[in-house]
């Protein structure tokens, strides 16, 4: 009976699992050069992510950080970043979003 009891206390004791780990993904934008493109602004992807129970910790612009001849009509590399719990990364990955980290040149702004 006491063996139960320490070991009952002491998994009492230990720490819950850290379910606040975040990962940040993303998605083009769809801004192409030159003007236009089938531009969707963060706010709908971040609905989309939400309408799949996806919570959206953070939201920020930005980059994809690579080289992108000047052609007009050609993608220009904006993304749409979100921080997303790291439990929630297969599902938004079915989604269509990329890992952040998978663009080694990637760079964060706040959305205008």
């Amino acid at each position: 009976m006491f063996f139960f009891l320490s070991v009952t206390l002491l998994a009492a004791c230990s720490e819950p699992p850290n379910t606040d780990e975040t990962i940040k993904i993303y998605k083009p934008l769809g801004s192409v050069q030159c003007g236009g493109g089938n531009i969707t602004p963060p706010e709908a992807m971040r609905r989309e992510l939400m309408d799949a129970n996806i919570p959206v910790r953070a939201v920020a612009c930005g980059d994809d950080g690579g080289f992108h001849p000047a052609v007009c009509g050609e993608p220009d590399g904006a993304i749409n970043i979100f921080t997303i719990p790291e439990t929630k990364e297969s599902k938004a990955l079915a989604l269509g979003f990329k890992l952040l980290s998978e663009l080694t040149n990637a760079k964060e702004k706040p959305c205008e």
